[in-house]
C-alpha cells in the first residue's frame, strides 16, 4: 500500500481536505496527516484520524512523544502533498526553513512533492509568493494551481483552493 503524507496548513480551506483524505483512502492509499498549529485551530485532528485510520501528527504530538517523527513520516512515503498550503508554508519550503513538523518533514523527504496553495487572491499574486512558487517549481515541486472565484474574505480572483478531484489527479500522476 502506497503511503501519502498529507500536510494541512492554516487555510480556511483545511476542511476541504477531509474529502481529499476520503478519496485517497478509497483509492487504497495509506494516508498519514501532518497538521500545523494553525490548521488545528480550524479543524480538529481527530477528524483526520477517523477519516484516515491513522494518528495525526502535530508539533504538539511530536513533542509529547519525544520522537523524531519527521523521519518516521518520510520513511516509505510515495508522495508528500500539502493541501491547502498557505503563503507562509510556501515561503518556508522555498527558504529551507525547518521550524515545525511539516517543514522539517519537507526538508527530509526524497519523494515527489505536490503543493496546492489556497489564499487570498492579493496574497497569491504578491511578487514574493510568486517568487517562492517559482523557486519550488525549479526544484521539481509540482503545483496544483488555485482556482478563480470567490474566497472567504469576499474577494474574487485566483487563490481559491483547487477542486479536490484536480488535486487527487495530480497527486496520483506524481506517484506514477
Amino acid at each position: 500500500m502506497k503511503k501519502i503524507v498529507l500536510g494541512i496548513t492554516g487555510s480556511i480551506a483545511a476542511y476541504t481536505s477531509c474529502d481529499l483524505v476520503r478519496l485517497f483512502v478509497k483509492g487504497g492509499f495509506n494516508v498519514r496527516t501532518i497538521m500545523t498549529e494553525h490548521a488545528t485551530m480550524l479543524i480538529a485532528p481527530l477528524t483526520f484520524e477517523v477519516l484516515s485510520g491513522n494518528p495525526v501528527s502535530t508539533d504538539k504530538t511530536s513533542w509529547e512523544n519525544r520522537s523524531i517523527e519527521h523521519l518516521s513520516l518520510r520513511d516509505g512515503a510515495s508522495l508528500f502533498l500539502v493541501a491547502p498550503a498557505t503563503a507562509n508554508t510556501v515561503a518556508k519550503f522555498a527558504s529551507g526553513i525547518a521550524d515545525d513538523l511539516l517543514s522539517t518533514t519537507y526538508v527530509s523527504l526524497q519523494c515527489p512533492v505536490v503543493i496546492a496553495p489556497a489564499m487570498n487572491p492579493t496574497m497569491y499574486r504578491h511578487s514574493r509568493v510568486q517568487d517562492n512558487i517559482e523557486v519550488l517549481k525549479n526544484r521539481g515541486v509540482l503545483f496544483v494551481e488555485p482556482d478563480d472565484g470567490d474566497v472567504v474574505c469576499s474577494e474574487e480572483g485566483t487563490g481559491r483552493f483547487a477542486d479536490i478531484t484536480k488535486i487527487y489527479e495530480v497527486a496520483i500522476h506524481a506517484i506514477a
